[in-house]
């Protein structure tokens, strides 16, 4: 999809080699693919993580606390934006399924 498309989530230039999530305190971790989210690198590592909308940044269970690496995160997209107003995200949390890994990131939840 294009960039002015609705569920664009943007592409990161990516300058690091790793790009290893790990999740406290389950000590997992996933090395995620270009382009690919949070949720996603969950996935493969076998993480629960919550998800009722199809990972089109609606519904808010996927929320993580990025404990290191923000920067290594894709900026949030205008839905993640409304989303996390809308639910009152903390400065530090975030919608596994819209952020895009750029490099090593520790992210955490309230349910794990």
């Amino acid at each position: 999809m294009g960039e002015g498309s609705f569920f664009h989530r943007g592409e990161l230039d990516v300058n690091s080699e790793s790009r290893t999530v790990t999740f406290v305190p389950l000590g997992k971790a996933a090395t995620a693919l270009p382009n690919e989210t949070v949720l996603d690198a969950a996935r493969r590592a076998g993480v629960p993580l919550g998800n009722s909308c199809g990972g089109i940044g609606i519904c808010g269970r996927c929320r993580i606390r990025v404990i290191e690496g923000a920067g290594q995160l894709s900026a949030p997209t205008s839905i993640e934006l409304r989303t996390m107003t809308a639910r009152g995200f903390a400065e530090d949390e975030r919608l596994a399924c819209m952020c895009v890994v750029g490099g090593e990131c520790k992210v955490t939840t309230s349910y794990w």
